[in-house]
């Protein structure tokens, strides 16, 4: 899996940088009234409610804003606004490369911030041409221990938690290369 982290601004009007986890950041979001914008790129918007309820459902008006920006928009909007959004870390980091704006991932230790990644053998009969001894032989590949553990060590400059974790031993124990 890889990462979602809540972009902030550099001064941080929430203090959300010694949040102990995702929702106690929202939380002081919503107490500080601090503009978060919300991303409506796929599972960003659920995870947005999600973390709303969780912090008890706290009035919006004000701080919450929700226009339907998705990605760079909703950054460029949250930077603009001195305030906060999610995005994955991987495609915020490559947008910095080409458009810096003043925010920063922070990135929580927390499955809710988790994105799994998967890899699917598709039916030839379904789907004929398709390669199945190559996703097959890439199965296997990503399942080896030696890519597992270059995904656990793999880092981004400047980021210090990993990025991507591997996730491979909770596959059926037949697909585990022996």
């Amino acid at each position: 899996f890889n990462q979602i982290a809540l972009l902030l601004p550099a001064r941080d009007p929430a203090r959300v940088r010694g949040a102990v986890d995702p929702v106690h950041a929202f939380a002081r979001i919503a107490h500080a009234r601090a503009p978060f914008v919300v991303n409506n790129m796929e599972g960003l918007r659920y995870l947005t409610e999600t973390l709303w309820y969780a912090a008890g459902r706290p009035a919006q008006k004000g701080w919450y804003l929700d226009s339907g920006l998705r990605g760079v928009p909703a950054m460029q909007v949250a930077a603009k606004k001195g305030g906060y959004t999610l995005w994955g870390v991987t495609p915020f980091l490559v947008s910095q490369k080409r458009n810096r704006l003043p925010l920063h991932p922070l990135l929580f230790d927390d499955p809710l911030f988790q994105r799994i990644m998967v890899s699917v053998v598709v039916n030839p009969r379904k789907f004929p041409g398709a390669n199945v001894a190559g996703a097959l032989a890439f199965q296997q590949y990503l399942l080896q221990p030696e890519t597992q553990a270059r995904i656990q060590t793999f880092r981004f400059p400047g980021i210090p938690q990993p990025l991507f974790r591997p996730a491979g031993r909770n596959n059926a124990p037949q697909l585990l290369p022996h």
